[in-house]
């Protein structure tokens, strides 16, 4: 009795088994037989040796310095400018592998919020720092060499500079500060962010104002007053639309260029003076005669599909 016992429950364990691999199996097979409908392979070309500025790089710099300054230590980008506020746009140049900005070229493109500002060197045009305040940069697109084929600038472009604006946030919040320096350097700032407002969208309206004089003798009068909103509105699951001003007046007595024999010479000089001689041969290098008077002002709309 034993034995036919045991023989009955090795039979139905062994027919448990098979009845189980053969479940196995066929769920193996069933994930095998998964047709898939389509793969979708998804690329974008974009040009060689593109850099961008980090948050990190941008608080390096204080807010007195121009935004140029925040790319100033990626490989291949040198910034010059007269003093450390980039308080004078005559004596900038923005050089990209030999590719330049300055009084009189335009081989590199610029673009904010990646819309095309015009022209940058000085005569006519304007560089980013124009448009955007300090305090209110997001980041930097650098495309060295030639630039990626999606920019939107319209110059010569042996690379392009992408500055960005910070979005409005979430949350209301008011921030301010207050930067003072050497060279009787003042700063102001503010910016207040409404946080959600009408249910879809926020903004943030900032001002500043700052001074500073030279670093040479101290007779210039550099002013700068910068006004500026940016708002994001979702008007749908699939439309956005963003907005952006600013508004720049600027004042600002320039350093006189010089060559490398006159620097080696008095390195502590420009070759501009402080004081009015009443002298004419000797008054066109007074410093107050050599002011860059100029208002700049900017308004873009993008729809984002």
């Amino acid at each position: 009795m034993k034995i036919k016992l045991s023989l009955i429950s090795l039979a139905c364990l062994s027919a448990w088994q098979q009845s189980a691999i053969a479940e196995t199996s066929e769920m193996e097979t069933a994930k095998d037989d998964v047709e898939i409908e389509s793969i979708q392979v998804i690329g974008r070309s974009v040009s060689y040796a593109n850099n961008e500025s980090t948050q990190d790089m941008v608080k390096q710099q204080s807010a007195m310095t121009s935004i140029l300054a925040a790319i100033d230590n990626l490989p291949g980008v040198l910034i010059n400018e007269g003093d450390t506020f980039g308080s004078d746009d005559w004596s900038t140049t923005v050089s990209i592998r030999g590719f330049q900005i300055s009084l009189d070229e335009q081989q590199v493109g610029i673009t904010v919020d990646g819309i095309a500002n015009g022209n940058s060197n000085y005569g006519g045009g304007a560089k980013a720092n124009r448009y955007i305040d300090t305090d209110n940069l997001g980041f930097i697109q650098v495309s060295q060499g030639t630039a990626d084929i999606a920019s939107r600038s319209n110059e010569a472009l042996g690379g392009t500079l992408n500055f960005t604006s910070i979005n409005p946030t979430e949350d209301e919040h008011l921030v301010t500060s207050i930067t003072l320096g050497d060279f009787d350097a003042q700063r102001y700032f503010m910016r207040y962010n409404s946080g959600e407002i009408f249910g879809n969208t926020r903004m943030w309206l900032s001002a500043s104002n700052q001074t500073n004089t030279d670093w040479v003798n101290q007779s210039g009068e550099n002013k700068k007053l910068h006004i500026a909103s940016k708002f994001i509105s979702e008007l749908s699951d699939d439309l956005t639309l963003t907005g952006y001003f600013s508004y720049d007046d600027a004042e600002e007595d320039n350093y006189q260029r010089v060559s490398k024999a006159q620097f080696e010479t008095n390195p502590e000089s420009d070759g501009l003076l402080a004081e009015w001689t009443g002298i004419p041969h000797i008054d066109q290098v007074y410093r107050k005669g050599w002011s860059t008077l100029r208002e700049n002002t900017k308004h873009l709309s993008i729809l984002h599909r």
